[in-house]
C-alpha cells in the first residue's frame, strides 16, 4: 500500500508544479508585453474631463502603437483623494491595470495604496495590493470594467460616463 501513497504524492506534486509553472508563464507573458509597450515610442492623445460627484480635474491619455491603442492612463481627484491608473491592452483587450490611490483626512497622514491586476481572458488572473497577493475582489472587476469602458470611450469622448458607474 505504501508505494501507492508515494505515487499519489508524486502525482499530486507534479500537478501542483504544472499549475504553478502555467501561472508563472502567464504572468511572465503579461510582464513581457507590459515592458514591450513601455519601451515603445508611442503617439499620444490627451483629454480632460470632469463629472460632478465622481471626478474633478480628470485626465485621460491614450497611447498608440500605429493606430492601435496599447495603453491608457487616467487620473483625477475627488475630495481629499486622488488616483492614477494605467491600463495596458493586447488586441483591444485589457491585460494589466496598475492603480495608485492617495488620500486621507485633511489633518492626517496621506495613505498610498497600489493595486496591480493581471488579466487573462477578461478575468482577474492575479491581484496584488502592494506586494501582497489578494483574492479576486470587487476592485478587480471594477477595474476590468473601467479598462473596457475607457477603451471604448475613445470613440465618444464621454470619459465621465465610461468611468463613473
Amino acid at each position: 500500500m505504501k508505494p501507492y501513497k508515494n505515487l499519489l504524492f508524486i502525482f499530486s506534486f507534479l500537478l501542483c508544479g504544472q499549475a504553478f509553472a502555467q501561472n508563472d508563464v502567464t504572468i511572465a507573458a503579461i510582464r513581457k508585453e507590459y515592458n514591450r509597450i513601455n519601451a515603445l515610442k508611442l503617439s499620444q492623445q490627451h483629454y480632460k474631463y470632469e463629472k460632478a460627484g465622481c471626478v474633478e480635474e480628470g485626465k485621460v491619455n491614450y497611447f498608440f502603437e500605429g493606430k492601435t491603442i496599447v495603453k491608457i492612463t487616467e487620473s483625477g481627484s475627488i475630495g481629499d483623494g486622488s488616483w492614477t491608473t494605467s491600463y495596458f491592452y493586447r488586441a483591444g483587450k485589457p491585460i494589466f491595470c496598475f492603480e495608485m490611490i492617495e488620500g486621507g483626512p485633511a489633518a492626517g497622514d496621506t495613505i498610498k495604496t497600489e493595486y496591480r491586476i493581471y488579466i487573462k481572458d477578461g478575468q482577474a488572473y492575479r491581484v496584488l495590493e502592494g506586494s501582497k497577493v489578494m483574492k479576486d475582489e470587487n476592485i478587480s472587476q471594477d477595474q476590468i470594467q473601467r479598462a473596457n469602458n475607457i477603451y471604448k470611450a475613445y470613440a465618444t469622448k464621454k470619459f465621465g460616463d465610461a468611468l463613473c458607474f
